[in-house]
């Protein structure tokens, strides 16, 4: 690990310069040296930094020099006691009377090592090349036999005649300061790989972040910042005017944190969050992270989208299996209504594929992309009915969910509500579903403000929503918005020939060929008026193929299964209309022929037009009369 760091020792001295490449070499670390006097060393070691030296170590006076000026870390390579006392007893061969040099103030050792080894002890003190040259000057005029010091020190004395002994560093003092050089490199690594994990985590962030010291200078920020901001200037940067802007000063003062604050900056509104950044619980600064507020709508629109993208319709038009006229009559006027945005409803029995057939025309506009939300709404009681309708604000009523929650309405945004048995709603629901239609707001319980929703509106029931509303349990102006395109799904006993189809599409499902049943298991399959529709022929289909071979049609079993069921149901293999009719063609019942006659007249329109799921065209088509006639003849039996 050692040697992926760069070392370099700045010194005045070769001679010292050499002792230190020796040692880091015999530990094998990379270090080189730069000879520089004191008033050189700084530019120079700036430049060592700058070209990727991770510590700079100087000797003596010239690392003193560098520590001081420099913001990044210095080893000082010191010298032992031990250190100098073999140096001075070198000295002492030459004279008695010794001069030493000493960086700053003199050292308080002088006396006492004056005293143990029995010399004149001179200190010669300097801040600078100067002053040292003029100070070893003086300190040889005043009668120094030898000067003691660093390897210039030796140098100027030797010029001017005087010998020199280098007080150089032992091993110990180099071991501890490569050692010391060693553990800041480590230490400068961590930070270094820290910082390039928190500034990427930074630069992925969509939000701008700034950060400001405690005098309001910029210490860190990412990318996003300066795309948000990218007319913010230098200047703005170093004055501090920026933290104004962003609201970073009164954070500082507060040491609290602000949340959701909208200001605009260079053009730009923005919503702002800040944070005061305490160390041992004293604030050192603020962090700024901002977003636009058309990016802050756009992702809460997104987010909107996420939590719908269960809500998606799975049938599609062709889900609707038949070929009779009956459903290609259904299937090209589905097609035509999916085209506009009018509210549509659907009459129809229980199992004709109602809600099949709202998720076909859903996938068939121009809202396909958008949320497909069913709600039966006769599965659930007034009060939750309408929390999942609207929504509700936080604490609107006791055990509302924190934060409240949104309504079904708005997950359909930009796409289809399918409202499944609207006809089961309130008339306090029905008030509020009315003012939804008409004016395209909502207001979630408890709250204040409305909610602009966009969806278009499928509704379904097997009731005759016209009964319901002559009866006074549905309102006749929420039943003309629910109603401007009306579809009716015809049940199963008016299209027996599309009973083939269908359950060839149920046994493929089960696992079985398309073409498992034979002539006669069809026949018995279009001979039964199915008053449960498709979805008890699933039932009974589905209970066929559990039960009888896997390899042939058991016609026998079908046989057995389909007697179960009419007795089950009560029903005959005929339409139960054309035995209610048989007591008036016999002749039962009482009154004058024109009494009866028109009993029987209006049970026949009552059964065709359950028959024909109450498609008022279709049955006036099959009784060959006008639909203006029908509708005459029905006013005058409800009267």
């Amino acid at each position: 690990m050692n040697n992926s760091f760069r070392f370099a020792f700045v010194s005045n001295s070769l001679a010292i310069a050499q002792s230190v490449r020796d040692y880091a070499s015999s530990r094998k670390l990379s270090m080189e040296i730069r000879q520089a006097n004191m008033e050189d060393a700084i530019p120079v070691a700036k430049s060592l930094i700058d070209d990727g030296v991770s510590v700079v170590l100087g000797g003596g006076g010239t690392g003193r020099i560098l520590r001081r000026h420099l913001l990044k870390p210095v080893v000082t390579i010191g010298r032992t006691h031990l250190d100098i006392i073999q140096a001075l007893m070198k000295a002492r061969e030459y004279s008695p009377k010794i001069a030493f040099t000493c960086y700053g103030p003199v050292p308080r050792w002088t006396a006492l090592f004056a005293r143990l080894l029995d010399v004149s002890l001179s200190p010669v003190p300097f801040t600078s090349t100067p002053e040292l040259v003029s100070g070893i000057a003086m300190a040889i005029e005043q009668g120094a036999g030898v000067i003691a010091g660093g390897g210039i020190c030796v140098e100027i004395a030797r010029a001017k005649g005087c010998p020199g002994v280098i007080i150089a560093p032992g091993e110990e003092s180099l071991e501890r300061a490569m050692d010391e050089a060693v553990n800041i490199a480590r230490s400068q690594q961590r930070d270094h790989e820290h910082n390039a994990w928190l500034q990427g985590a930074l630069d992925a962030l969509h939000e701008g972040v700034i950060g400001i010291d405690i005098k309001g200078r910029e210490t860190i920020s990412n990318k996003s910042a300066n795309s948000i901001l990218p007319a913010i200037s230098s200047h703005e940067l170093e004055n501090g005017d920026i933290g104004k802007k962003l609201g970073l000063e009164h954070t500082l003062r507060s040491g609290h944190k602000n949340d959701g604050i909208v200001r605009r900056i260079s053009g730009v509104e923005l919503v702002i969050n800040t944070v005061p950044v305490q160390v041992n619980g004293v604030t050192q600064g603020a962090l700024a992270a901002f977003m636009p507020s058309a990016r802050v709508r756009d992702l809460s629109h997104k987010m909107k989208n996420a939590s719908r993208a269960t809500m998606k319709a799975k049938y599609d038009l062709d889900s609707l299996k038949g070929s009779s006229a009956l459903m290609a009559a259904l299937k090209k006027r589905a097609t035509q209504y999916a085209n506009s945005d009018m509210a549509i409803h659907i009459h129809g029995e229980s199992g004709t594929g109602k809600e099949l057939l709202a998720q076909g025309i859903h996938r068939a506009s121009n809202r396909s992309r958008g949320a497909f939300v069913a709600v039966n709404c006769g599965a659930l009681p007034e009060s939750l009915l309408e929390s999942e309708l609207f929504g509700y604000e936080e604490g609107a009523f006791t055990g509302a969910r924190k934060g409240g929650k949104t309504g079904l309405l708005e997950l359909a945004q930009d796409g289809t509500v399918f409202l499944d048995e609207i006809a089961d709603i309130s008339p306090g629901v029905q008030a509020k579903l009315l003012r939804v239609l008409e004016t395209g707001e909502i207001f979630r319980l408890g709250g204040i403000s409305p909610v602009l929703v966009n969806a278009r509106v499928i509704s379904s029931t097997w009731k005759d929503l016209a009964c319901e509303v002559r009866s006074g349990r549905f309102r006749p102006d929420l039943y003309y918005r629910l109603t401007p395109l009306r579809l009716a799904t015809p049940p199963l006993r008016l299209r027996p020939e599309d009973i083939s189809e269908i359950a060839a599409d149920i046994l493929t499902r089960a696992g079985l060929s398309a073409g498992f049943l034979s002539t006669r298991a069809v026949s018995l399959l279009m001979d039964y008026s199915w008053p449960g529709n498709v979805r008890e022929l699933d039932a009974v289909l589905r209970r066929f193929s559990l039960l009888g071979s896997r390899v042939i049609c058991d016609d026998e079993l079908l046989e057995s299964l389909m007697k179960e069921l009419e007795i089950e149901q009560g029903y005959l293999s005929s339409p139960p209309v054309e035995t209610d009719l048989k007591k008036y063609v016999t002749g039962a019942g009482t009154g004058d022929l024109k009494a009866r006659m028109c009993r029987v007249e209006k049970e026949i329109i009552a059964g065709e037009l359950l028959r024909c799921g109450n498609n008022r065209m279709l049955a006036a088509h099959n009784l060959g009369i006008s639909t203006n006639t029908l509708w005459r003849k029905t006013r005058y039996y409800e009267k």
